[in-house]
């Protein structure tokens, strides 16, 4: 069995897109020294004042290039891909 978590990359009230990303890169890395398996990422587009994931390939990528050992899921991703 494995455990993860599921990240929506959220961006609360105030708070700008960069501290946004810096946030949730941080709880990627947390995830990992926590011991869990996966981060799931969720789409959302057209929501720039909840959620900086419109792009969950590209924030994939950026998890993947940094030096860990977690899988990476997306929960849905666009047909034409």
């Amino acid at each position: 069995m494995e455990f993860g978590i599921f990240h929506e990359f959220e961006r609360p009230p105030g708070t700008s897109e960069a501290d946004a990303f810096e946030k949730a890169f941080d709880l990627v890395d947390s995830a990992e020294r926590w011991g869990l398996d996966a981060v799931w990422l969720a789409e959302l587009h057209f929501s720039p004042t909840r959620s900086v994931l419109a792009s969950p390939i590209l924030l994939a990528g950026a998890i993947a290039a940094r030096p860990s050992g977690i899988k990476i899921g997306t929960a849905v991703q666009i047909l034409p891909l």
